[in-house]
């Protein structure tokens, strides 16, 4: 009895103290059954009262499966709190607007094109290019040009992006084939071995994972990579026999990979883009048929009972999704059926003259700007109505056309209008009246504006017959040539007709045979005959034009040919004093501005130290003066050649 009592209180105190002091040390290989052991005799007494002792980390051990089947409700899932936060981050996210003005959404267009998320913003991009374009056709070119260029340089930017991106994926995935297909013969490699089975599972785990971590492949050869795949795993698994614990192990791996990817399935839940929750729930679905194998017969209809409900939770909104979509294709529909209404109304009351019609073809133009911008309808109502604009277009532009051919025989009308005013602006020319035809003169310039409208082309042509008449009777006008005697009108029309025969030729020659030959020919000029002053002065003035066109057109220094034109100009003013006078004031004010600024350069010079003649300023400054300084000297010169005559 004693001994028992004995017995009993070493017991508890033996147990106190192995609590508190004498629990030896926890083995560190979880896969020994030392450390099963240990945990099962001492693992209570360490742990605090409901709190759940460390995960395993060897998951094929069987300490990680009693954790799990003990603890496993309680864990914290980690990833769905980061897949909870990264839809409270996509709830959050601002969105950017392309409602600005057009420079705004080019340049938005600019920075999410040039961003590293580019991809990602793809949907964004297009949206953005679609409404751009929409406003480069309904804006004038002329107040565009510089946003336009921006903005198709930066489109041919992202255009080269997707390619080289599309590009590079095809190329990827044609290179995972290969790398797959070189897998699969190392898997098949392995039947053939004799060798350990234990080092030919690990090859295999290897060959296995390798395989799992390749990129996707041409989705042509997907299912038949995947099925040849499959075929030789299944054989390996026949050959080699695997023992229970081996295959319990892979099945474990599947297990808690298809767990994780049903807790991502619910996951989605949560998030509010349906699109993407759908996009990502087909990646979950094909990373359960194609890279998972199989789970135990125990787990298998509860696992996948449990993805196809977290699935029929997005197909659900996805069908409440599309039921809103059908609404927003019918408003579409209804919205280009509108547009079709007003494109027939402009046909309704038919414009009476060519401005009417442009204005009704802008009109028509901003109507098919719209009708196009309109988009997402229903195939066979988006056929529907598209018949409906063909025609409605059809009928407007077989009344434009019916209009123009019409317009003609009003077109001839006017020609022949414009032609008589051409005859008699030219027969009173000829025939001298042009003092007493100046009211008249006047008049045919009004009615060649009312005459109506021609097309460019036309217009054009007989405007350059009737303007340079009309120049001619005012230069009559002003000249002085009017009430000129028989003689002397004589003497005008020869003076005229020398003006306009006058020729060079191609020979080169020296500066001075060139001015001799000119001052030749203004002498021959002269010897025609004297004219009053004011016709005299109107034909030196345009002997002075011919020669300074012909001078022009030499192969000669610039600064020659200015010089050789201002001696002409002043042999051609000598006889009038008057004209003179007035050169020599004119370029006596120039000079004198001329020094002016010199002067205000030369002061701010002072305002540089003599150690800054390298600075820019100081160069830029000293440079303009040496500029005027060559100015002025030039006008000096002009100044003698004046005063000497």
């Amino acid at each position: 009895m004693k001994d028992s009592d004995k017995k009993s209180k070493k017991s508890s105190s033996d147990s106190l103290d192995l609590v508190n002091n004498t629990i030896p040390e926890m083995p560190k290989d979880k896969r020994t059954k030392a450390y099963k052991e240990w945990v099962k005799k001492y693992g209570d007494l360490t742990s605090e009262p409901n709190a759940i002792p460390e995960m395993p980390k060897d998951k094929r051990t069987k300490a990680y499966k009693e954790w799990l089947k003990q603890y496993g409700d309680q864990k914290l899932p980690s990833k769905n709190q980061d897949t909870s936060s990264k839809s409270d981050k996509d709830e959050t996210k601002k969105v950017r607007s392309n409602k600005g003005s057009l420079s705004e959404n080019v340049n938005l267009f600019k920075e999410l094109i040039n961003s590293k998320e580019w991809l990602n913003n793809r949907k964004e991009i297009e949206e953005l290019k679609s409404v751009i374009n929409t406003t480069l056709k309904k804006k004038d070119t002329n107040e565009i040009s510089a946003t336009r260029s921006v903005f198709f340089k930066n489109l041919k930017i992202y255009s080269g992006k997707k390619r080289k991106y599309f590009n590079d994926l095809n190329l990827n995935q044609k290179e995972n084939l290969i790398k797959r297909q070189g897998l699969i013969e190392k898997i098949k490699d392995l039947i053939v071995v004799d060798e350990n089975p234990n080092k030919l599972y690990s090859k295999f785990k290897l060959l296995k994972e390798e395989w799992h971590n390749t990129g996707q492949v041409p989705i042509t050869d997907r299912n038949n990579i995947w099925e040849t795949y499959r075929h030789h795993v299944g054989k390996f698994y026949d050959f080699l026999h695997l023992n229970r614990d081996l295959r319990e192990l892979d099945f474990k791996h599947n297990y808690e990979e298809k767990l994780k990817i049903i807790e991502r399935a619910e996951q989605l839940d949560k998030v509010n883009d349906i699109i993407k929750a759908s996009r990502d729930l087909n990646d979950l679905h094909r990373l359960w048929k194609n890279e998972l194998g199989p789970v135990s017969r125990e787990h298998s209809d509860d696992l996948w009972s449990r993805f196809q409900a977290a699935s029929q939770k997005i197909h659900l909104k996805r069908q409440n999704f599309q039921k809103e979509i059908s609404t927003i294709q019918q408003d579409n529909y209804q919205k280009k059926q509108n547009v079709i209404i007003k494109m027939k109304e402009l046909t309704s009351k038919l414009p009476k003259t060519h401005s009417e019609w442009q204005n009704k073809i802008k009109d028509f133009e901003n109507l098919k700007v719209e009708f196009q911008s309109i988009k997402n309808l229903q195939r066979n109502k988006n056929k529907k109505s598209w018949n409906d604009f063909r025609i409605a277009t059809k009928e407007f532009n077989t009344e434009k056309n019916n209009f123009y051919k019409n317009q003609k025989k009003e077109l001839k009308k006017i020609i022949d209008i414009k032609k008589s005013l051409i005859n008699e602006i030219d027969s009173i020319i000829k025939s001298n009246k042009i003092s007493e035809n100046s009211n008249r003169v006047k008049l045919i310039q009004e009615e060649w504006k009312k005459a109506g409208y021609l097309p460019r082309k036309i217009s054009n042509s007989l405007w350059n017959d009737f303007k340079p008449l009309v120049n001619k009777f005012y230069d009559i006008l002003k000249s002085g040539a009017i009430n000129l005697d028989e003689n002397d009108q004589k003497i005008y029309d020869e003076k005229s007709k020398f003006i306009e025969n006058l020729k060079f030729s191609k020979k080169k020659f020296t500066m001075d045979e060139l001015k001799e030959e000119f001052i030749l020919s203004i002498e021959s000029f002269n010897e025609i005959g004297e004219l009053n002053l004011n016709s005299s002065t109107i034909l030196n003035l345009h002997l002075l034009r011919k020669i300074s066109s012909i001078i022009k057109s030499l192969d000669v220094d610039k600064a020659e040919k200015d010089n050789l034109i201002f001696d002409f100009e002043l042999e051609l003013s000598k006889t009038d004093s008057n004209e003179i006078n007035k050169k020599i004031q004119t370029i006596k004010r120039k000079i004198s501005d001329l020094e002016v600024e010199s002067n205000q350069f030369q002061n701010n010079l002072e305002f540089f130290s003599s150690s800054s003649s390298e600075n820019p300023l100081f160069k830029n400054v000293s440079t303009k003066i040496e500029s005027i300084e060559k100015k002025i000297e030039f006008w000096r010169d002009k100044l003698k050649k004046i005063e000497k005559v």
